[in-house]
């Protein structure tokens, strides 16, 4: 099939498109057009050839082939149009009309080696998985599976393909782009760790109560059926309005909700046994809603300001480079795989295991907590003056970073709450029960069984979470939030594919690291033993 596809578009589709400018439409070359060097038919050729060889028996044999054949056409569909490319970009002139005005010409790939791309993606499928079946290691189909792809990214990274229309674009907006790269990760990871915190809180509250959690359920459900335009619209005015306050006088609202909410707590569970049960319900609504002010109040100003010290971290160099960061997040994963992988006395490596990245935990609250503090510092220049402090010097507007931050935090809610509710609630019963039959406290309940055994259901919902907010996240530029957004939506206003790309391969690539790192977390942190348990 990948062989029949690869050929078709080869033959029939036209690889390459060329435009005169960004905006003007352009005309197609096919493979059959490229003329001055012939070498471009290997392409149709070399996707003839796994069709032939799938016949083969030899399972083995023929996995290899077929790896090796999509891995060629992987690489050939990127590289022999760009070549194709350079030659007509040579004689623009002579293939463009005459009333077309050209202004930068560029090549765009299109539908032939799109459709030539899957199908060596399909060759390559298919030769892995006659791999998988001769029982070949693993080693040697990651090193066969990723060897194409690992020689594109190096050819794009040293510039081999800078005649094709969207390297044009990172060229003219490199700079840009690594700045509104670092907003949006800097806001998805905010709006990601303070989510993580209010909805855990939630999802155990909901865990913890049946009145509360259909309350609670539905609350971050109706959220997240609120369209993101429409929540950033209804934020602008509240947030204009709350940004102008002094913070003097916010803060002392919040200590007063936040003893009413205390007192009123510390009431109703001193007398909700002598409350009708018809009555328990709305008094529970109430409360929550009574909570929910002071929790507003500090979502978001703790929001909108760690935004604002975590962008300055990552723009400033006046703390720990980036360099230095990566190289201690790799030396500590380097440090646990070395101990999972060679240390062969499971009690040992257990202890080890768990010294270790309990050790590593530590360091990295500590650490965060230190660059947290003194970007503070330096974002509020050393002198904070309490009386003239408002919120909009902490970051709050009504447009802005704001608003997107804060509809970002409430969209990431409901995976999850509800992940970590329904990890909770499908704790065996039995287990519980044998907790408490050892003598062990609620609390150590909690820490013990419960919270390990639902943590692979709460890290899939922070997975779920993560990737969804940087789709969303998108979208934060409409009211000036920055990040990739602002070329997809200069694309879009332009009709221009490759700043829409420009926004979106950047994105994609963030989600899939993003998913990569939490899986990678959630592997150090689950137990070996649930692990093990998960596998059977």
């Amino acid at each position: 099939m990948g062989s029949g596809l690869a050929a078709f578009a080869f033959f029939f589709l036209p690889l390459i498109e060329l435009r005169p400018n960004r905006l003007a439409s352009g005309i197609g070359f096919s493979l059959l057009e490229l003329q001055g060097d012939y070498s471009y038919l290997v392409l149709f050729f070399l996707s003839l050839i796994p069709f032939a060889i799938a016949y083969r028996t030899d399972v083995g044999g023929r996995g290899w082939q077929l790896a090796i054949l999509g891995n060629l056409m992987l690489v050939f569909s990127f590289i022999l149009p760009e070549r194709a490319g350079q030659l007509i970009l040579t004689d623009a002139v002579t293939y463009l009309s005459d009333d077309v005005i050209i202004n930068n010409p560029r090549i765009l790939p299109s539908g032939g080696m799109f459709f030539g791309i899957f199908g060596g993606y399909m060759v390559l499928f298919g030769g892995l998985q006659d791999l998988r079946r001769a029982d070949v290691a693993r080693w040697g189909r990651l090193a066969i599976g990723w060897i194409g792809v690992l020689f594109i990214v190096f050819t794009f990274a040293t510039g081999g393909l800078e005649n094709y229309s969207f390297m044009v674009e990172l060229r003219n907006n490199g700079e840009r782009l690594q700045e509104v790269t670092i907003q949006h990760i800097t806001f998805v990871s905010v709006s990601l760790l303070i989510g993580f915190f209010v909805g855990i809180g939630l999802g155990l509250w909901a865990a913890r109560s049946e009145r509360v959690a259909p309350l609670i359920l539905y609350s971050v459900g109706i959220i997240q059926t609120v369209p993101s335009l429409a929540l950033f619209g209804l934020l602008l005015a509240p947030l204009a309005v709350f940004g102008a306050r002094l913070f003097s006088d916010i803060a002392l609202q919040f200590i007063v909700f936040l003893v009413i909410t205390i007192a009123y707590g510390a009431l109703f569970s001193s007398i909700q046994n002598r409350v009708p049960s018809m009555a328990r319900t709305p008094l529970v609504i109430i409360g929550a809603l009574i909570a929910a002010i002071p929790l507003t109040l500090f979502v978001a100003v703790v929001v909108a300001f760690l935004y604002q010290i975590v962008l300055l971290r990552f723009t400033s160099d006046r703390f720990f480079d980036g360099n230095t960061l990566a190289l201690l997040i790799f030396f500590a994963a380097f440090l646990v795989t070395l101990v999972r992988r060679f240390l062969p006395d499971e009690p040992v490596r257990t202890r080890i295991l768990f010294r270790l990245n309990s050790g590593l935990i530590v360091f990295g609250v500590l650490f965060v907590v230190f660059l947290l503090f003194e970007s503070a510092r330096v974002y509020l220049g050393g002198n904070v003056n309490l009386d003239t402090l408002s919120l909009s010097d902490l970051g709050i507007s009504g447009i802005g970073v704001a608003p997107a931050l804060i509809a970002l935090t409430l969209y990431s809610l409901l995976p999850l709450v509800r992940n970590t509710y329904a990890g909770l609630n499908n704790v065996d019963p039995a287990i519980i029960d044998s907790g408490r039959g050892m003598g062990m406290t609620p609390r150590q309940i909690f820490l013990k069984i419960e919270l390990p055994l639902a943590f692979p259901i709460v890290m899939a919902g922070v997975r779920n979470a993560g990737v969804a907010l940087v789709g969303i996240g998108t979208i934060a530029q409409i009211i000036g939030g920055g990040g990739l957004g602002v070329f997809i939506l200069r694309g879009i206003n332009d009709t221009s594919i490759d700043l829409i790309l420009l926004g979106l391969i950047p994105a994609v690539f963030l989600a899939l690291a993003l998913d990569a790192s939490l899986r990678f977390i959630e592997g150090v942190l689950v137990s070996p033993g649930i692990r093990q348990a998960e596998d059977a």
